[in-house]
């Protein structure tokens, strides 16, 4: 062997040999790319499928959306139209009422036609789960009742409800509508 060669050890080949494959771009078979781009095709139909579905999917929703709001439009309508229907009974009961009333009416004959049209305008209100609040004697709580007014005395609590300005109902349990209450305050805070 020539002195001005050295002699490659092993790890020297593998360096060159690592440098020269590193230099050259290794060949993509043909079949390799077509299988590539085949498998881009089918990824950009998936996405075009997925894209279309999400729409469909978003004017589905609208349509149900603005089918809904239509369907409690009309439902709205129609439970007003019932409420509607069952008043007009009532004014039947007033109309048949003022009609009665003459120069023999009494007062008495006047009240019980008032009457029987109140118990008649009270189970209305029932049929529709309406019911009044029994407030006098309670303590005053501003979920179900609105203070009108407050009165100084002796004889109720602090904060109980000695007067009713105007009845409150409950629908179903809930506040329909707050009553009109006057609350006790003690006698020395009036005064100030």
């Amino acid at each position: 062997m020539d002195d001005k060669h050295e002699q490659l050890t092993p790890e020297t080949a593998a360096d060159i040999a690592g440098a020269d494959a590193a230099a050259e771009p290794p060949c993509e078979p043909a079949d390799e790319v077509t299988e590539l781009r085949a498998l881009l095709m089918q990824c950009r139909r998936e996405l075009d499928e997925s894209r279309d579905a999400k729409l469909r999917a978003q004017a589905d929703f609208d349509n149900f959306r603005k089918r809904m709001r239509a369907e409690r439009d009309q439902e709205f309508a129609r439970g007003s139209e019932r409420v509607l229907a069952d008043l007009l009974s009532l004014i039947d009961d007033f109309e048949r009422a003022l009609a009665s009333v003459n120069e023999t009416s009494t007062t008495d004959t006047l009240a019980a036609g008032i009457e029987l049209i109140y118990r008649h305008a009270m189970r209305l209100l029932e049929r529709y789960q309406v019911t009044p609040m029994e407030v006098e004697g309670k303590p005053f709580d501003p979920k179900y009742h609105d203070a009108i007014s407050r009165m100084a005395t002796d004889t109720a609590p602090e904060h109980t409800i000695i007067g009713q300005i105007q009845r409150g109902y409950l629908k179903n349990g809930d506040v329909f509508r707050p009553a009109k209450v006057v609350v006790a305050v003690p006698m020395e805070s009036e005064e100030e």
